[in-house]
């Protein structure tokens, strides 16, 4: 399954939208099909914030949505995932099926999701070279999920699955103020 994990009812929808996309041999107009879907909610946070509100009725997210998927072209099959998940309200969770979904598709390729936390934002360069590390230390493709986390100081937190590696100089520092109680 997923590398990063997702909510078992996001995962479920995604899987079911994996399979029936692998069946059908539409794995790539899915995929940019959802492209699309997250284009759009980052496109105007007025209607993300409309799809992904639970206080909004069912059937006015799925006007929107049938509106938006025509305009959009999207294939049958994308449209009545959208149109059962929307109903199933479930909508609100469209960012995390859509990712768990590319986690999927990548998996399928053999490409492995890394989650990175660092002090401050990376550059195309550094990313590279975490990937490269990240190859010859695991045999696999990579895909950086990257976030800034202010309070890390300096160094790297990537976690990859179960396994952490951590080579933050905060957690440096806390291995040190442990083992300078130990001595005292």
């Amino acid at each position: 399954m997923s590398n990063i994990s997702h909510s078992a009812s996001a995962a479920r929808y995604a899987n079911a939208l994996f399979q029936l996309a692998k069946e059908a041999k539409v794995l790539d107009s899915i995929s940019s099909d959802l492209e699309k879907i997250i284009k759009f909610l980052l496109s105007d946070s007025d209607i993300a914030s409309f799809i992904e509100n639970p206080s909004v009725k069912n059937i006015n997210k799925l006007s929107v949505l049938n509106v938006a998927s025509d305009k959009l072209e999207f294939s049958k099959l994308t449209k009545d995932f959208i149109g059962v998940v929307t109903k199933k309200g479930r909508i609100s969770n469209i960012r995390e099926i859509i990712s768990s979904f590319k986690d999927l598709v990548a998996d399928m390729h053999g490409i492995k999701n890394a989650k990175v936390s660092a002090a401050k934002k990376l550059s195309d360069t550094q990313e590279d070279q975490i990937k490269q590390k990240l190859k010859e230390k695991f045999n696999s493709d990579f895909i950086l999920h990257t976030h800034v986390d202010e309070t890390l100081i300096a160094g790297l937190k990537i976690q990859i699955g179960s396994q952490m590696i951590d080579s933050t100089i905060k957690s440096k520092l806390n291995s040190l103020k442990a083992k300078m109680k130990e001595v005292a």
